[in-house]
């Protein structure tokens, strides 16, 4: 009976770090060996298939066609044996949750006080990133919560809620008769926190409103950011009720008369464990999601 190749096990693994962080160097910290170590596993694997499966740079390298291939199929199965590792070696009571730094910053964090009234033996290591490009490096999560555009695809994923932006604003910068009745939003400054303004192009196609008519006045690289910039005056920013609730309940930021929110996108969750505190900590979200969204539609 011939006997089927056989590749060691490690040097996949060694492979995927590479992938992943796209330099020797850093998977090496990563892994707790020298660059050269990792080298040498990597052409160990590409001699034993066959193949290369990296183009090698000054500081860097980049996946071929055939990494990518490999990567795309030896990744999953890589990381499940990671976490389930790490699973018999971590506290059982400790879950690791990746959100967006905005949504961690003015959600999650001030509510896992919540979480610990009803489960006080469960700790969460909470980790943050504005950017794909930032999840993508951090190592396998219990839990991940994503944000998806309207219109992209979720498969897979637990909806955690819509995202219902309207333009909200300081009270101060509105004029006194204008907090009553509509607001022009061609009369304010408006602040950018997104790529190319993809939120604001569809709230406005979706209003009905030119997004000529409005003036960007500052950019900013989070929701977070924009939003302590809307609190001081600088201008509009198109948010959800999740995003704002501490700042409309305390009267620093208001919706901008006249203006209806518009659903852009969608808060998204997904357990890569089945432990019985990851699925409890789901049900949690999930509960204070709905508590939340009742809070504002008695509210409104």
């Amino acid at each position: 009976m011939q006997i089927g190749r056989r590749v060691s096990l490690n040097a996949v693994r060694v492979f995927t770090t590479v992938a992943r962080t796209g330099s020797l160097t850093a998977a090496g910290v990563e892994l707790g060996v020298t660059a050269g170590a990792v080298s040498h596993q990597l052409k160990k694997l590409e001699d034993e298939l066959g193949v290369s499966f990296f183009r090698r740079g000054n500081n860097s390298v980049s996946l071929t066609d055939a990494g990518k291939r490999f990567h795309e199929q030896v990744a999953p199965p890589i990381a499940l044996i990671e976490r389930s590792a790490e699973a018999l070696y971590r506290d059982e009571n400790e879950i690791s949750v990746q959100a967006s730094t905005s949504l961690a910053v003015r959600w999650l964090i001030p509510s896992l006080d919540c979480f610990r009234a009803i489960c006080p033996e469960v700790r969460v290591r909470v980790e943050t990133s504005s950017t794909p490009e930032g999840f993508a490096a951090m190592p396998a999560s219990d839990v991940s919560i994503r944000y998806f555009r309207a219109g992209e695809a979720a498969e897979g994923w637990e909806l955690l809620c819509r995202d219902l932006s309207r333009p909200v604003v300081s009270p101060r910068l509105l004029a006194r008769d204008d907090r009553q009745r509509k607001a022009s939003i061609s009369q304010v400054p408006t602040l950018q926190c997104a790529t190319n303004n993809w939120d604001w192009k569809l709230w406005c196609e979706k209003s009905g409103i030119s997004l000529k008519d409005l003036s960007f006045s500052h950019a900013f690289d989070t929701d977070d950011a924009a939003l302590h910039a809307c609190v001081a005056g600088l201008g509009v920013v198109l948010a959800p009720p999740l995003l704002t609730s501490r700042e409309t309940r305390s009267g620093a930021l208001t919706a901008l008369p006249g203006y209806e929110p518009v659903e852009i996108g969608t808060y998204c969750y997904l357990r890569h464990s089945e432990s019985k505190v990851v699925r409890k900590f789901c049900r949690w979200l999930d509960a204070e999601m709905r508590s939340l969204e009742q809070a504002l539609s008695q509210k409104s």
